[in-house]
């Protein structure tokens, strides 16, 4: 046997050992790369659901540390830089706006309903109100046809307590709002599964 054969033989061995070992470091990095950027992500979440809400006009220095922790969140992760008095300005009092945001309710009056879902069937909302509400830690919701979609709800007895649970459904569904049911849905009518609300 020459030296080229000798050579060919151990290149093929080498190539049998380091290659799968090469291929699995590789695909270990991707894995590790894609869910760093998925908990990047979630952070970036957290932080534009906390700079949503307008902070009092008596800023607690509790509440200014967390804006200034979540403009910090979405200055590292956004990739664009963030001006030094935006971000001065979104700890002090300015919220960020709501995208594609139906307005949200000032009266205090009646109960809150926050609305997390939409779908075309009755089925599709019901794995809404169970499965996707027990991840976003608010408990079961209802389910409320409106302008023929069944829209998935958890109804509130305060808005306070409405809020809370709105930072904690935007972590999921970022576009989740708040409604004044006694005005979003004036009456409703039982259907054997959901609610049917009549709108003036």
């Amino acid at each position: 046997m020459d030296g080229w054969q000798k050579l060919e033989i151990m290149s093929k061995v080498v190539a049998a050992v380091f290659i799968p070992v090469a291929i699995a470091v590789l695909a270990n990095n991707l894995a590790a790369a894609n869910k760093q950027r998925d908990s990047e992500t979630k952070f970036v979440e957290i932080a534009t659901a906390i700079l949503s809400k307008e902070p009092s006009p008596s800023q607690t220095p509790e509440s200014k540390s967390l804006r200034t922790w979540a403009v910090e969140v979405i200055d590292k992760f956004s990739g664009v830089p963030m001006p030094k008095a935006t971000a001065e300005a979104l700890i002090r009092s300015t919220s960020l706006p709501a995208v594609n945001q139906p307005a949200q309710p000032t009266d205090s009056e009646g109960t809150w309903g926050l609305i997390f879902g939409g779908d075309s069937s009755v089925q599709a909302a019901k794995q809404e109100v169970t499965v996707t509400a027990k991840k976003m830690g608010i408990g079961e919701g209802s389910i409320f046809r409106r302008a023929g979609s069944f829209r998935s709800v958890k109804v509130f007895e305060s808005r306070s307590d409405a809020e809370d649970a709105l930072g904690k459904a935007r972590v999921v569904r970022p576009r989740s709002y708040l409604v004044n049911m006694t005005k979003w849905c004036p009456t409703s009518s039982d259907r054997g599964g959901y609610y049917e609300c009549s709108v003036p």
